[in-house]
C-alpha cells in the first residue's frame, strides 16, 4: 500500500538527515543572534551612559532660573528710588563688543 503524503511505500521517506540539518541551521542562527545581541549590549551600554550623562546635564541646567529675580528685584527697587546709576561708557564698550561678535 503507499502511503498517499509520501508517495512511498508503507515506511515513507527517511527525513531524520534533514531534520538534523535544520536543528544545526537553527542553531547557528542562534549563536550569531546571540553574538549580535552582545554587541548590541555593548552598544547599548554606551549609549545608556551618554543618555545619563545627558538627562543629568539637563537636570543641572533645568535648576538654574532663567532669571536672576533677586537681581531683577534689586534693579527695579533702585530704578524706582532714582539710585540706579548708569555706567555709560561700560555699556556703549559692551554693546560695541556685542556687535563685533555678531557681526
Amino acid at each position: 500500500m503507499t502511503d498517499k503524503l509520501t508517495m512511498q511505500g508503507g515506511t515513507g521517506l527517511n527525513i531524520t538527515q534533514s531534520k538534523n540539518r535544520a536543528v544545526d541551521e537553527t542553531q547557528r542562527g542562534k549563536v550569531t543572534e546571540s553574538a549580535q545581541r552582545t554587541d548590541a549590549a555593548r552598544d547599548d551600554v554606551q549609549l545608556t551612559d551618554t543618555a545619563t550623562n545627558l538627562k543629568r546635564i539637563e537636570s543641572q541646567i533645568a535648576a538654574i532660573p532663567e532669571v536672576d529675580q533677586s537681581r531683577v528685584d534689586e534693579i527695579r527697587q533702585r530704578l524706582q528710588s532714582d539710585t540706579y546709576e548708569i555706567n555709560h561708557e561700560q555699556l556703549a564698550q559692551k554693546m560695541l563688543r556685542l556687535d563685533q561678535d555678531l557681526g
